[in-house]
C-alpha cells in the first residue's frame, strides 16, 4: 500500500507544477522571465514522472526508462533556473549558445550512461530496479556524484544572483526575486540532503516533490502578487538606445563609459581621434570652449556641486546642446555625466525665423513709413509741400477745441497773391508756379512749432497761430507781406514782383467756430484787397474792421 501511495504522489505532483508552467508560459510576450519559470516548472514536472516511473510497479526495464528522463529533466530546471536569476535582474540578457551547450551536455551524457548495461552502475551505483513497487533505494554512483557536483555549481549560481537582485536590484524586481529565491531554497536543500543519502544505502528520491513549494508559491506569486507582471528595463538598454549622447567622466575628466550615439557625436567632431575614446579627457575630445561654456569649476557656496547647461557651437555649423550633472560621494566629486543633444536643425529653424522676423519687421516699418508718407501727401498740397485745405480743417478745429479749455486765442490769417491772374496770363503757369512756391516759402520760414501753413487755393494761402493775439498775428502777417514784396522774379523781360494782401482774424475761448472765424478773416481779406492791396487789415470780434495796416511795397 505504502509504493502505492508514493506512484500516486509522483503522478499527481506534476499537476501543480505543469498548471503554473502554463500560466508562466502564456506571460512570456509580457515577460522575458516566464519563459525560463515555464522552463524550470515543465523540467520539475517530467522529473516527478520520471521518479514515479522507477517506483512504479513496472518491469525493471520499464523502470530504467526514467533513469535517462530524470537526468534530462534535472538538466532543463538547472537551466531554466539560471536563466530566470539572469533575466530577472536583465530582461534584455539572451543565453548564448556556448552556455547553453555546456549546461546541457553534461545531463545528456548522464542520460546516455544510465540507458547503457556498463555504464549503469557508474550513475546509480548498487540501485536494485527489482524491488516492490515504492521501495526502490537510489544508490549514487561517481558519475552521479560528479552529476550533482556539476548541476550545484550552477544552481549556487542562480541562488547569488536571486540574492543580490534581491538586495540590491531595481527596486521594481526585489520583491520578485525575493519570491523566487524563497521557492527554490527548500527543494534545493531537500535535495542536498537525498544527494548526501544516496552515497550510503540509498534512498527513495523525494526531491521532485520539494518541488511542489516551488510550483505553489510561484503559482501564489503569479495570481495573487503580481509575479512578472511588471517588466524592468534595464539600464544598458536604455543608455545605449538612447538618441541624445550620454559620456561619463571621471573626477579628472577622462572619459570612462559613453553610448553609441556619443561616441558618433565625438566621432564627428574630431574625426581624427580615432577609435579610441575610452580613457581620454573629454576636453581633448570636445574642444575647450564646448566645456569652459557648460562646466563650473569647483564648488559652490553651500559646497555642491552644480549642473551645467548651455547651447554652444562645437564646430562651425554645428550646435549642441550640453548638460553636465555631477556625481558625488561623501561629498567629494567623482565624475560627472553629460548628456549631449544635437540640437544644429533647430538652431538653423530658430535663425531662420529670426531672419524671417527681421524680414518681417523691416517690411512692416517700410509699409508704416509707406502709410505715412501717403498720409502725409493725402494733406500736402503737391506743388508748394504745404498742408492742404484737409488738413486745415483738422488743425484749426483741433487748436479751437483747445483754445475752449486752456483759455488760449487762436488766430487765423488769410493770405492772397494781388493779381495773380495776370502773372499766369503775361508770363505763363511755369512763372506763376514758380510764385507760389515762393510765397510758401516765405510762409513756411517763421513757422512756430504748432502751426498751421496751408495752401486754401488757387494763389490763396492759410496760416493757423495757436495762441498768437492780434498784435501777434498781424506782425506775423506784415513779416510775411514785406518779405513777399521784397522778393524778385526772373521773367524774360527782366523780373517780376508781386505784392499780397492779408486779412487776419481772432477767436477766443473757441469763438463762434471755424467758419466763422475763417469768414471774418475772408471779410477782412476783401477789405485789404479793396482798400488797394498789398495791406493787412484785422478783422474785430463782431466782425467790424478794428485797424487798417496799409502797407506799400
Amino acid at each position: 500500500m505504502r509504493g502505492t501511495v508514493w506512484v500516486l504522489v509522483f503522478a499527481l505532483a506534476p499537476i501543480i507544477t505543469a498548471a503554473v508552467a502554463l500560466v508562466a508560459w502564456r506571460r512570456r510576450r509580457d515577460n522575458p522571465a516566464a519563459r525560463a519559470l515555464a522552463l524550470v516548472l515543465v523540467g520539475v514536472s517530467v522529473w516527478c514522472l520520471a521518479v514515479g516511473l522507477v517506483l512504479a510497479p513496472v518491469p525493471p526495464a520499464v523502470r530504467a526508462a526514467g533513469f535517462p528522463a530524470i537526468f534530462l529533466a534535472v538538466g532543463a530546471t538547472v537551466v531554466g533556473f539560471l536563466a530566470l536569476s539572469r533575466v530577472l535582474a536583465d530582461p534584455g540578457w539572451r543565453p548564448r549558445r556556448w552556455l547553453v551547450a555546456l549546461v546541457a551536455v553534461e545531463p545528456v551524457l548522464l542520460a546516455v550512461c544510465s540507458s547503457l548495461p556498463a555504464t549503469t552502475d557508474l550513475v546509480f551505483g548498487r540501485t536494485d530496479l527489482t524491488a516492490p513497487a515504492g521501495a526502490v533505494q537510489m544508490i549514487g554512483g561517481p558519475l552521479f556524484a560528479a552529476h550533482s557536483a556539476y548541476s550545484y555549481a550552477f544552481i549556487a549560481l542562480g541562488l547569488l544572483r536571486l540574492a543580490r537582485t534581491a538586495l540590491r536590484g531595481p527596486q521594481v524586481v526585489r520583491r520578485q526575486a525575493a519570491v523566487l529565491l524563497a521557492s527554490a531554497l527548500p527543494p534545493t536543500a531537500g535535495n542536498l540532503v537525498l544527494t548526501v543519502g544516496m552515497q550510503g544505502s540509498g534512498v527513495v528520491d523525494l526531491t521532485p516533490l520539494f518541488f511542489i513549494v516551488t510550483g505553489l508559491v510561484a503559482g501564489w506569486a503569479i495570481l495573487r502578487l503580481g509575479l512578472l507582471a511588471v517588466v524592468p528595463v534595464a539600464r544598458d538598454q536604455v543608455v545605449e538606445t538612447m538618441t541624445d549622447g550620454v559620456l561619463v567622466t571621471d573626477a579628472v575628466g577622462r572619459v570612462i563609459d559613453l553610448n553609441p550615439a556619443a561616441r558618433a557625436l565625438l566621432t564627428a567632431l574630431r574625426p581624427g581621434a580615432g577609435a579610441t575614446l575610452l580613457g581620454r579627457p573629454l576636453r581633448e575630445l570636445t574642444g575647450p570652449d564646448l566645456l569652459d561654456a557648460v562646466l563650473p569649476d569647483g564648488p559652490g557656496a553651500d559646497g555642491t556641486y552644480s549642473t551645467g547647461r548651455a547651447v554652444v557651437e562645437a564646430a562651425p555649423g554645428r550646435w549642441l546642446d550640453v548638460q553636465s550633472v555631477p556625481v558625488a560621494s561623501a561629498g567629494r566629486r567623482i565624475g560627472r555625466v553629460t548628456v549631449v543633444r544635437d540640437v544644429t536643425e533647430a538652431q538653423l529653424r530658430e535663425a531662420d525665423l529670426r531672419r524671417l522676423a527681421q524680414q518681417l519687421a523691416e517690411q512692416v516699418a517700410t509699409i508704416d513709413r509707406l502709410r505715412a508718407t501717403l498720409a502725409e501727401e493725402a494733406v500736402r498740397d503737391p506743388l508748394t509741400g504745404l498742408h492742404n485745405r484737409r488738413h486745415l480743417d483738422r488743425a484749426l478745429l483741433h487748436d479751437l477745441a483747445r483754445s475752449v479749455d486752456e483759455g488760449l486765442p487762436v488766430a487765423v490769417v488769410l493770405v492772397d497773391v494781388d493779381r495773380f491772374k495776370s502773372v499766369n496770363d503775361r508770363f505763363g503757369h511755369g512763372t506763376g508756379d514758380a510764385v507760389l512756391c515762393a510765397v510758401a516759402a516765405e510762409l513756411r520760414a517763421g513757422t512756430r512749432t504748432g502751426d498751421t501753413v496751408a495752401r486754401a487755393g488757387g494763389e490763396e494761402f492759410v496760416l493757423v497761430l495757436p495762441g498768437a493775439d492780434e498784435a501777434e498775428a498781424l506782425a506775423r502777417a506784415e513779416t510775411v507781406r514785406a518779405r513777399v514784396g521784397a522778393l524778385r522774379h526772373p521773367v524774360p523781360d527782366g523780373v517780376l514782383a508781386v505784392t499780397l494782401s492779408a486779412g487776419v482774424a481772432v477767436a477766443r475761448h473757441g469763438g463762434r467756430g471755424a467758419a466763422d472765424l475763417l469768414a471774418r478773416a475772408d471779410r477782412a481779406l476783401y477789405r485789404a484787397k479793396s482798400g488797394g492791396r498789398d495791406r493787412v487789415v484785422v478783422a474785430g470780434d463782431a466782425g467790424a474792421d478794428v485797424r487798417d495796416v496799409l502797407s506799400t511795397a
